[in-house]
């Protein structure tokens, strides 16, 4: 006689089942791994960006307006040689951190639709006689409305900026 007795065919579609279980649990930690890995590479690579504009910024400024020496703010406000770019503001709005320049603004976004800024703080560390020096400080997070594990992403950035002695080319 050929054929397979239901303990053998029970026992091979146990094995079966158990290897395709494995298989698929396995797939899947590969696939959230990839969207974990995705969303935070996006929010270091909008951190980088947004770090970088507000670096290259405070070392082309003339001064820094506000925060005051020695104080914190939420915002940046920086002299430029140019009057189409001064004031230069830097601060957050509706979670997007954003750049705006002269008079009236010209606003730009500086970070990406997918990232939100949940701290921003600026302090000055300047003293008298001496080029101004701002720390910044901020908290990014994936956009993650679901609360989703695979798209929890927390990003703390720190950055020290300095402007150029004597004043910056225009």
């Amino acid at each position: 006689m050929k054929g397979f007795t239901l303990i053998e065919f029970l026992l091979y579609l146990g094995i079966f089942v158990i290897v395709l279980v494995l298989t698929s649990g396995f797939l899947w930690n590969i696939i959230f791994g990839n969207i974990k890995a995705s969303a935070y590479q996006e929010v270091q690579q909008s951190g980088s960006f947004a770090l970088m504009k507000m670096t290259q910024e405070v070392k082309r400024a003339l001064a820094i307006n506000g925060p005051l020496p020695g104080a914190t703010s939420t915002s940046l406000s920086l002299a430029m040689a140019s009057s189409t770019l001064d004031p230069t503001i830097f601060d957050v709005a509706g979670g997007k951190l954003r750049i705006s320049s002269g008079s009236p603004p010209d606003y730009q976004y500086l970070t990406s639709q997918q990232v939100v800024v949940t701290s921003l703080q600026f302090t000055n560390l300047s003293y008298e006689n001496k080029p101004g020096t701002v720390r910044i400080e901020m908290t990014l997070e994936y956009l993650n409305p679901n609360n989703r594990s695979e798209y929890q992403v927390h990003l703390d950035l720190k950055s020290t900026a300095s402007l150029l002695p004597g004043g910056a080319a225009p």
